[in-house]
């Protein structure tokens, strides 16, 4: 240990959702800490993620609406789209929320360090060539990008997530290589604005990680909308305005002026020297316990620095649970009511167990279904496609896990994350007050359709 370096009680490493919730979450615990970030607080979320994106698809979404006004009585004529004015307004959101925390950790006192940091050992940091020992330090170090090794892919015109945020023409196609929740939001958006959208994915359907019925009815709206979907496909080589895949023993080629490699993203750790420490880690993460604890006992990872769940608000929930054990608690994390959201039109969201999980893990289960197309409020809106599916324990009635494609569905899934939080069951979701006309009646129905009781179908 170095006897010039300044002590630290905390040290929170990345000032993404992550880092600073866990900055202030151990400030009002009474902890003296220092937040270290390299690039802009706020992390990936804010900057380059969930905030910027959905700033991109609110102005695509309100330039497609302009089609189809007239069948409420409104005529637009002559809408055009802006991408300069459109990524003006996604800079002006970002820009007034990163303030907004850069206040807030103000406020709770956080020492706020821009820098990268890097580890010397077990109770030792550098950072802009000072050395700092700590009590505890949390890494919440994110993610970066993930490069794909393919043939090509340094050839011009290929861009990436950040890339695309702040692009400065509407291309006259686009090939999209993955099929996740990015890769569907920037097909979302690119098509929304007039763009031709190829979307290429290794995996037999798009959205791996929800329920396949789920990414299946997905698949079929984005179709709809001209967005083409080449499932079971892998990407072979990329060459100047093409992408080249196989599927089924077959080659095939995309035609694109544009390619976005949306493939995902892994930790960020390169940079920390985490090789100077006891922690263990490889590509995929660090690795820690159920209390989020590293190898090294008072040094905790978190976020995005971790193989879990990539989402803001499991890397915000992950910062508590730290902070609480450091300060002497004894809490470990649930992810199995965890939502995963799509910000497409309609919108796509899960938790819970799917019904291949639960066939999978050998439980006794039963499905139920209601279609939007028969839900009043959903026609009010001239939403036609979509479902919600609930999936219940078959003896108990207790609900594992909920599905929906629907106007909405992400601000109702925190309603079913809840549910099977309490471990509620589907006569307590059919108990379940919901007002109409609302889309949350279709929670009920589903749950009625599950017990053979739907009334609207």
């Amino acid at each position: 240990m170095d006897s010039k370096a300044k002590a630290r009680q905390l040290i929170v490493i990345g000032g993404g959702p992550g880092g600073y919730v866990a900055a202030i979450k151990a400030s009002q615990e009474g902890q003296k800490v220092m937040l270290i970030e390299k690039n802009r607080i706020g992390g990936t979320c804010l900057n380059a993620g969930c905030i910027a994106t959905k700033c991109l698809l609110n102005s695509a979404h309100s330039f497609a609406a302009c089609d189809t006004m007239a069948a409420y009585g409104v005529t637009v004529e002559d809408a055009v789209f802006s991408i300069d004015r459109a990524v003006k307004y996604k800079d002006s959101v970002v820009d007034k929320l990163v303030s907004g925390v850069a206040y807030l950790l103000e406020k709770h006192r956080v020492e706020v360090i821009n820098g990268t940091a890097a580890f010397c050992d077990d109770r030792t940091i550098e950072v802009n060539g000072e050395k700092f020992t700590f009590e505890n330090l949390i890494i919440a170090a994110g993610a970066d990008v993930l490069r794909p090794s393919i043939p090509g892919i340094e050839t011009g015109g290929v861009m990436y997530s950040h890339d695309a945020l702040s692009i400065g023409h509407v291309p006259e196609s686009l090939a999209i290589i993955g099929g996740g929740v990015v890769s569907m939001e920037f097909a979302e958006f690119f098509s929304s604005i007039g763009t031709r959208v190829t979307v290429v994915e290794m995996m037999p359907e798009i959205l791996p990680g929800m329920d396949r019925e789920l990414g299946a009815a997905v698949r079929q709206v984005m179709t709809r909308k001209g967005v083409s979907v080449y499932t079971g496909a892998k990407v072979t080589g990329i060459e100047k305005g093409g992408v080249i895949f196989e599927k089924d023993g077959a080659g095939g080629c995309v035609q694109a002026q544009d390619i976005l490699v949306a493939i995902g993203r892994g930790p960020s750790l390169d940079s920390l020297k985490l090789e100077n420490t006891g922690i263990q880690f490889s590509k995929n993460g660090i690795q820690v316990d159920g209390f989020l604890r590293t190898a090294v006992p008072n040094i905790y990872a978190i976020g995005d620095a971790l193989s879990t769940t990539q989402l803001a608000a499991v890397a915000s929930d992950e910062g508590g649970v730290a902070v609480a054990n450091i300060v002497g608690g004894h809490r470990k994390m649930d992810y199995s009511r965890v939502p995963s959201c799509v910000f497409i039109e309609p919108q796509a969201a899960s938790v819970g167990m799917s019904e291949e999980e639960a066939k999978e893990k050998g439980v006794a289960y039963k499905v139920g279904r209601f279609p939007i197309a028969a839900s009043g409020k959903a026609m009010v809106e001239r939403q036609s496609d979509g479902f919600v599916k609930v999936v219940a324990e078959a003896e108990t009635g207790q609900v594992l896990g909920v599905h929906m494609l629907a106007p909405d569905a992400t601000e109702l899934i925190g309603l079913c994350s809840l549910a099977i939080c309490l471990e509620a069951t589907l006569d307590e979701l059919i108990e379940t007050y919901y007002p109409h006309p609302t889309v949350g009646e279709a929670i009920r129905e589903a749950a009625m359709a599950a017990k053979g009781r739907a009334v609207h179908i």
